[in-house]
């Protein structure tokens, strides 16, 4: 009996440290629950985001409104940098284009769903024409260019005083049209809703579809990708294009936000927060987006109330943890907590 008590001990010995770390970076493939769960998880999240703006008072719908910004953009980042293998800390930039083209477009008088669409197209050619040089830069060097163009945004803000009224800012009128009767926080919210619906099913159609998997093989091997038929320049520059356009329809919605964009608005610590955003929630997963944004928005709130320094400490610390034990960040986590579970639902797909 004691010796089997020994095997029995010995043949079950307490995770080590080391096991303890593989298992956190271990890889894992998605969740695959049931359809009946899907349906009714879509069916209650909907109803109670649709409710949401109705019921709450309005600091609570602001911050709920900026969760679906952040998400959008890092529905965008994450098709670039996490399907596509493309280093960028440039996208405050595209967000700032977006945001002024919503701003400049209602002074001139333009309806604010019409220059939602501006702030799409205009972010949208430009990453395009990012894309090309994109062709022959990789890794640090495409990196350290939107780096600095992250860096100019502010002071080409400032530049184009003309345009953009320089330091003193651009005042927005972002309540919604006479007719329709919702309060200026409710309106931005269904616009931030719809924004962020659509970039999400569109994300995950093209994160599996043909175009997805061309991403990928650009990510992996391009020149093995090449030699398969993939077009490496045609693949790179609507990747960056479609991500500028994710940021610009962002910074719009933020500019409705606020009613008011200026140069201090788009700083170097905005695409920190948007790179933050994708490595903590998952670098080439689509709900990630949605968990990163959940970070970026409430722990920041949480860590300036301690210290104003205790933020960008906060970000340090947690961008080395997750690069060390969370490499597929906090959805690789809920895979490993719940994956025994959902593979025990009845009904589950793949069974």
């Amino acid at each position: 009996m004691t010796a089997t008590s020994t095997r029995r001990r010995t043949g079950s010995p307490r995770p080590s440290r080391g096991s303890a770390v593989e298992w956190l970076r271990r890889p894992r493939p998605p969740l695959a629950p049931p359809r009946w769960l899907t349906i009714a998880g879509i069916a209650v999240g909907a109803a109670a985001l649709a409710v949401v703006p109705l019921v709450n008072p309005s600091y609570i719908n602001l911050t709920v409104t900026l969760v679906m910004i952040w998400t959008l953009v890092g529905l965008g980042l994450n098709l670039l940098v996490g399907f596509g293998g493309q280093v960028s800390l440039g996208h405050s930039a595209f967000f700032a284009i977006g945001a002024y083209a919503v701003a400049v477009g209602g002074e001139a008088g333009i309806p604010h769903p019409a220059t939602l669409a501006i702030a799409a197209a205009l972010p949208f050619l430009v990453g395009y024409v990012l894309g090309l040089p994109a062709l022959r830069l990789h890794g640090l060097q495409l990196g350290l260019v939107t780096l600095a163009m992250a860096m100019a945004t502010p002071a080409a803000i400032r530049a184009l005083e003309p345009l953009t009224h320089g330091s003193r800012g651009i005042a927005i009128d972002g309540d919604p049209p006479a007719w329709i009767p919702l309060a200026h926080d409710q309106w931005v919210y269904y616009l931030a809703l719809a924004a962020a619906t659509i970039g999400y099913v569109v994300t995950r159609r093209l994160a599996r579809g043909r175009l997805g998997r061309s991403f990928v093989a650009v990510r992996d091997a391009e020149i093995v990708a090449e030699t398969l038929g993939v077009d490496v320049w045609r693949t790179k520059t609507r990747l960056f294009a479609a991500s500028a356009a994710y940021a610009g329809v962002a910074g719009g919605l933020y500019a409705m936000l606020l009613e008011f964009v200026g140069p201090e608005n788009f700083n170097l610590t905005l695409s920190i927060s948007f790179v933050t955003l994708i490595v903590v929630g998952g670098l080439a997963t689509v709900p990630g987006a949605v968990l990163g944004a959940l970070f970026v928005q409430y722990v920041p709130t949480l860590t300036s109330s301690i210290s104003p320094a205790a933020t960008g400490a906060a970000y340090g610390a947690v961008l080395i943890a997750f690069a060390f034990f969370l490499p597929y960040g906090l959805v690789g986590l809920v895979r490993a907590a719940l994956g025994r579970l959902v593979a025990r639902l009845p009904g589950r797909r793949g069974t």
